[in-house]
């Protein structure tokens, strides 16, 4: 495995998703006292692997 790129993968998307829609969204689920935190969590998880999962699949 190259470190090196799966380190810069890392930065870049990590960067980039900061602030953006979907971080804020997630955030306003949260803000929900009445729903479980694991279950959005693993709800956004999913949602960005899949996601990546098909930039991945697109792109190569």
């Amino acid at each position: 495995m190259d470190y090196k790129l799966l380190f810069t993968v890392f930065t870049a998307v990590f960067i980039a998703e900061l602030g953006d829609k979907t971080q804020l969204a997630t955030m306003l689920f949260a803000a929900d006292k009445d729903v479980s935190k694991i279950t959005i969590f693993f709800g956004a998880s999913l949602a960005l692997i899949l996601t990546s999962a098909i930039g991945v699949l697109l792109g190569g």
